[in-house]
């Protein structure tokens, strides 16, 4: 009985798994961070960071992160992210694989 949830446990997470990866290929699209941009106003950097993302093909677009996101995914020139496109607008998602806590979290409020 043990062996057979564990089975279908590893099939289960493994389905999983494969989906994201094929969701994420199919939706998002990749680029690296080039520049991070500041506004005029300076209230709206509380709540939202514009980056400059150079993505694969050499485009260079503007991309929306909120301060959420540039903590959490401890962000920095040079990263690369996933973007989704969201009404003209690209988004900057999590990275699915977390990097070492370690570096600078010049982003994050102390």
């Amino acid at each position: 009985m043990y062996n057979t949830i564990t089975f279908y446990t590893f099939i289960g997470l493994l389905v999983f798994f494969v989906a994201v990866e094929v969701y994420r290929s199919k939706f998002f699209v990749r680029g690296m961070i080039v520049e991070f941009c500041s506004s005029d106003l300076g209230i709206e950097e509380f709540v939202l960071s514009r980056l400059k993302v150079q993505l694969k093909n050499g485009q260079v677009v503007e991309a929306e992160a909120s301060r959420c996101t540039m903590c959490m995914g401890n962000l920095v020139i040079g990263d690369e992210v996933s973007l989704s496109k969201k009404d003209e607008r690209y988004i900057v998602n999590l990275p699915f694989k977390m990097k070492n806590s370690s570096r600078n979290q010049s982003y994050c409020y102390k």
